[in-house]
């Protein structure tokens, strides 16, 4: 009996217990952005292929690692998506990547470095838990802002007189279990 007390009060103390880390489910989440443009209004865009790991803890994300390829950035209009794949937005033959590395979580914010274009900046998340009824597993959605600028993305007097610099970025996480 001592001997699970003791395993309980370390568990307590070490707050890690009952925390595993867990393959994102490519299938179920996304990876997702938003930005306004002076003649389109919101547009809207996702990365296709995207993997990384999710740390969860009592049911609030800990620790989150992952990378998305630039290459299936995906707006629904294929001609723009191959001129944001170009030396004028994202670069993807020299940056095929972008990448996002947790360095702390508290309440309901997750904080990390994003890397793109080989520029690596801090950004928050705000996370919430979205349960799912019926169905195995939680949807974990974060949601951050970041500026476009920040990330040399769209930088040109055009671009930037008809393209936000605010962009919303979004993670549909879903662990697979």
């Amino acid at each position: 009996m001592k001997s699970i007390r003791a395993l309980f009060v370390i568990g307590l103390l070490t707050g890690s217990l009952f925390a595993a880390d867990y393959a994102f489910a490519p299938t179920r989440g996304g990876v997702e952005f938003t930005v306004n443009h002076r003649l389109l209004g919101a547009v809207n865009g996702r990365f296709d292929k995207f993997d990384g790991t999710i740390v969860i803890d009592a049911g609030a994300v800990k620790a989150l690692n992952g990378s998305a390829d630039v290459a299936s950035i995906n707006t629904d209009n294929v001609k723009r998506d191959e001129h944001l794949k170009n030396g004028d937005f994202f670069d993807e033959p020299k940056f095929p990547k972008i990448s996002f590395v947790s360095k702390s979580a508290s309440g309901d914010e997750l904080t990390g470095d994003l890397t793109i274009r080989d520029i690596t900046k801090p950004v928050t998340f705000k996370v919430k838990r979205d349960l799912e009824s019926g169905k195995t597993g939680d949807i974990y959605s974060l949601t951050g802002q970041i500026k476009r600028s920040d990330f040399q993305i769209g930088d040109s007097i055009t671009t930037n007189a008809q393209i936000s610099d605010d962009v919303v970025v979004k993670l549909q996480i879903r662990p697979a279990i």
